[in-house]
């Protein structure tokens, strides 16, 4: 192991947050809500860490091959560091003691959503300026923008890009790897930008658009309200707008390029992918309308746009909530609790078991079903009229086995602590889906501040397996028989 190779990309990476900073900073001076010096404080700690870092590990062999295991633990060292770190402002503020601080900052840059603050408005407005810019750098990934903006790694840089996004994730753009996390990039500010306008439009406050932009194109579903997103339960607009975004954010980035390139909305049809994630949101709200409507209760705000934003919120795992949905009746509740076991695109910011993943499932279990009706036939698996590879397919197996395995073996510890079975496996799901809110006693109008700490410690390590999509971490403790 290379510790130059491991050590000089994480220094690059902490400097590129440190810069990102500056945003709460400016935002603290703007407003004088006395978090400047925090936030110099954590600037100076941030910049020196990651230049101490270059003075030691300095970067003498351009285009020198990174090791797949350094490009994995390049990723994983930045991701806990940049937590750790970025986890400061709340410990400075004496918001929040270290375990709470480091489970909310860990919630935020794998943008689960899951908090542990009840009253959310007595944070200083730049402290959720932080809290929402956390997740928006974790949508697409702090490691994908370092990769934008590096070029000297050469070749080394599709290692560490493969870590981040492994197994089906994300396919290159560009023939440059540099170019493709730009043009990413580039959507991603694209969106971001367009959704402040349209959410200002709406009514929003600027603060309030920028904080619940950053949120929602990443998916990750913080909000600055005590009430969350329901604050607007009665603007149809801003949720309108919100569903159009979130829906944004898990899909494939990629097709978004092509369609930018080819000018033709085909490249989204074309995709199986795409229209499965279409229709298991179109099956779902259908349900949940069903449930709601045949129960003859009384449903808050406009029923089928507020079946929408629910089904939209899990299945994109965003989190947010107009309504507390663990009250609704057991059909409605429970299509909603079968999404947590879903997720978004590859290749999106969402989180959970990917489309694509399930979509293989799918073809390869039907495939299954006609084998035994033919035995002397062969049918291909293809998806978009391409086969899948063998290694693809054993791939995503292998990834719903040890999803499942993490779910049953975290739903234990949990409940070792002293969880219900139910507020358990949401929680369980909810963190390593990156989802945020589940139900019971973690639910969408309760929160995670009443969980031991080693249920935290324990929660936080599923949303960084999660986010970084399990192999990516396990793959650094694997050891040669």
């Amino acid at each position: 192991m290379n510790l130059q190779m491991v050590l000089n990309p994480l220094a690059r990476v902490l400097l590129i947050v440190g810069a990102a900073l500056v945003v709460p900073l400016l935002w603290s001076l703007y407003l004088e809500d006395g978090m400047a010096l925090i936030f110099l404080l954590t600037i100076a700690i941030f910049v020196a860490t990651g230049l101490i870092l270059l003075y030691f590990f300095p970067f003498r062999h351009q285009n020198q091959a990174i090791k797949p295991a350094e490009g994995y633990l390049i990723v994983t060292c930045s991701w806990i560091v940049v937590v750790l770190l970025g986890s400061l402002p709340f410990i400075f503020a004496n918001v929040m003691d270290f375990g709470d601080a480091f489970f909310e900052t860990m919630s935020g840059f794998t943008t689960t959503g899951a908090s542990v603050l009840a009253e959310v408005e007595k944070l200083a407005p730049s402290l959720l300026i932080w809290r929402a810019l956390t997740q928006w750098l974790g949508g697409m990934g702090i490691v994908v923008l370092f990769i934008a903006l590096m070029v000297r790694f050469g070749s080394g840089l599709n290692r560490i890009f493969t870590a981040e996004a492994p197994g089906t994730t994300v396919e290159k753009l560009t023939p440059r790897l540099t170019d493709t996390a730009k043009s990413l990039w580039q959507i991603y500010l694209f969106f971001t930008l367009a959704q402040v306008l349209l959410l200002m439009v709406a009514g929003m406050t600027f603060f309030d658009a920028l904080a619940h932009t950053f949120t929602s194109i990443a998916t990750g579903g913080f909000s600055t309200k005590n009430a969350g997103i329901a604050f607007f339960a009665d603007n149809l607009a801003v949720q309108l707008i919100l569903i159009l975004f979130m829906f944004f954010g898990g899909t494939n980035f990629a097709l978004f390029y092509f369609y930018y390139k080819q000018k033709t909305l085909k490249v989204f049809w074309q995709s199986e992918e795409f229209k499965l994630y279409l229709k298991v949101i179109a099956i779902a709200t259908l349900v949940v309308c069903a449930g709601l409507y045949f129960s003859g209760r009384e449903v808050e705000g406009f029923l089928p746009v507020t079946a929408l934003f629910q089904v939209v919120s899990v299945v994109t795992t965003t989190g947010y909530a107009t309504v507390d949905y663990d009250l609704w009746p057991n059909l409605a509740r429970n299509a909603l609790f079968v999404l947590l076991f879903l997720g978004g695109s590859m290749g999106s910011t969402a989180g959970g078991i990917k489309m694509l993943r399930l979509l293989i499932l799918l073809k390869v279990g039907l495939a299954e079903i006609f084998r035994f009706r033919h035995p002397t036939i062969v049918r291909t698996i293809k998806v978009n009229n391409e086969r899948i590879d063998d290694r693809l397919v054993i791939h995503t197996f292998a990834f719903f086995f040890v999803y499942l395995l993490l779910v049953g073996l975290g739903t234990i510890v949990m409940s070792a602590l002293g969880l219900d079975f139910e507020s358990a496996l949401s929680s369980v799901l909810a963190c390593l889906g990156v989802i945020g809110p589940g139900f019971g006693t973690v639910g969408p109008a309760q929160n995670y501040a009443h969980l031991p700490l080693a249920g935290k410690y324990c929660l936080s390590l599923l949303m960084l397996l999660g986010r970084l999509e399990i192999f990516t971490i396990l793959v650094l403790f694997y050891r040669k028989p």
